[in-house]
């Protein structure tokens, strides 16, 4: 990989980004345009070479080309979610590669700045002969992690970037057939919102990606039945810890080998209270240190469950719902409300109780057509068998549509 993104973009001429306009109007920029618009840029700023710079997100094409003007050039980068998280001007030696720094979600507390390498972030991106004829749909937003994934596999492999990153599920539904995508990364809430639309399998894809959130089997066979024709894999990384790994069987969790025998630079280990850990062979962040331990390992923070010859995932340690003393995963309660014929999707969240601590409240959305009081009796009498009684829900309520954070993900606040 070379040293800076602008070096390493594609000398091909042809389109590298789309943006849907309204009235099915889009504009699009090719390789050339933007590495001529960074180009210029840097030879606007000259004060900013071995300097600290943020980057704002407003438009995407300006984004890109501010990312390839900056890489390389600044000695640190600060991909900026919200005006009110400055960017500390902090010195830089200069001459060495640019720090990247993106922000985590901040869905369990005040967001933080995490640096990573060029070479960090694009260590799993591949170029192949056919990557020159992949549409890439942009669903997440580009100064996220995950959303920097997809724009750096699509801009470094020679593909077209299509941006749906905004608007209504139906409108970005639309946006993707218009410009006929065909690779699609997406959370697995995302994915459930889009499958409510029957336009959907048109999509011509040959890529499918999930990532974010657990992802489980019922899920993964609805998208393999959908896309016979795509290579389906889900990935695991996080903001903290980078890109970690992928799994490409069709199956929920990851193969048991891992924890023994690693997946390429990564290693594994789960301790006593279920966390999994891993090391790579690059240094984490700074601010990750206070997580390490004495081996060079990162608690992830995710709980697994180890089997025979599978780690499926939990969920998050801090997103444990505490009822009664006794700890729940709202994720897996999701997974068993996901298993009743006429649930499209739902959400589990604690709410406050004086007595309990917390109580157990879950949303369903219906599928299209469903009854839905014979459901919700399915339901009950699923959760009966299923759950323990402390894991079931205390109360259950029909939504239109399960509210999603702008990473892509459930959240779990109380409305």
């Amino acid at each position: 990989m070379p040293d800076c993104l602008l070096d390493a973009l594609p000398k091909i001429d042809q389109t590298a980004l789309i943006i849907p306009g309204q009235s099915g109007q889009s504009a699009a920029w090719s390789y050339q345009q933007l590495a001529e618009a960074a180009l210029a840029l840097r030879a606007q700023q000259p004060d900013l070479q071995n300097k600290v710079v943020a980057i704002n997100c407003s438009q995407l094409q300006q984004f890109l080309i501010e990312l390839l003007a900056f890489d390389g050039y600044c000695s640190a980068m600060y991909l900026q979610p919200a005006p009110e998280l400055a960017a500390p001007d902090r010195p830089v030696t200069p001459g060495q590669q640019t720090l990247w720094y993106l922000a985590t979600s901040g869905t369990t507390g005040t967001p933080k700045w995490i640096s990573h390498s060029l070479a960090e972030l694009t260590k799993t991106v591949k170029s192949t002969a056919a990557s020159g004829q992949l549409r890439w749909g942009l669903l997440y937003q580009p100064f996220r992690f995950a959303g920097l994934q997809v724009v750096l596999q699509s801009l470094l492999s020679g593909s077209c970037l299509v941006d749906a990153s905004t608007g209504e599920s139906e409108q970005r539904v639309q946006q993707l057939l218009n410009a006929r995508v065909n690779a699609l990364s997406g959370t697995p809430s995302l994915w459930r919102q889009l499958l409510f639309w029957p336009e959907l399998p048109n999509l011509p894809l040959t890529q499918l990606t999930l990532g974010g959130e657990i992802c489980d089997q019922p899920l993964l066979n609805q998208l393999q039945q959908c896309f016979p024709q795509a290579r389906l894999r889900h990935i695991y990384a996080s903001t903290e810890a980078g890109v970690g790994f992928s799994v490409t069987d069709g199956q929920a969790g990851f193969p048991r080998k891992y924890l023994d025998e690693g997946f390429k630079d990564l290693q594994f280990k789960v301790d006593d209270n279920q966390h999994l850990w891993l090391k790579r062979s690059t240094p984490f962040a700074a601010t990750l240190q206070a997580r390490l331990d004495s081996a060079g390992f990162l608690d992830t923070e995710d709980l697994v469950r180890v089997t025979s010859d599978r780690v499926y995932f939990l969920g998050r340690a801090s997103g444990v719902i505490n009822v009664g003393g006794n700890k729940v995963h709202p994720e897996q309660v999701e997974q068993r409300l996901l298993e009743v014929d006429g649930v499209a999707q739902a959400r589990v969240y604690g709410k406050s109780s004086s007595i309990l601590g917390q109580l157990i409240l879950a949303e369903l959305v219906p599928v299209p057509g469903a009854d839905t009081d014979a459901v919700l009796q399915q339901v009950r009498l699923h959760c009966q068998q299923t759950l323990e009684r402390y894991q079931t829900p205390y109360k259950f309520k029909w939504v239109n549509e399960t509210k999603l954070a702008e990473t892509g993900k459930l959240t779990r606040s109380t409305p």
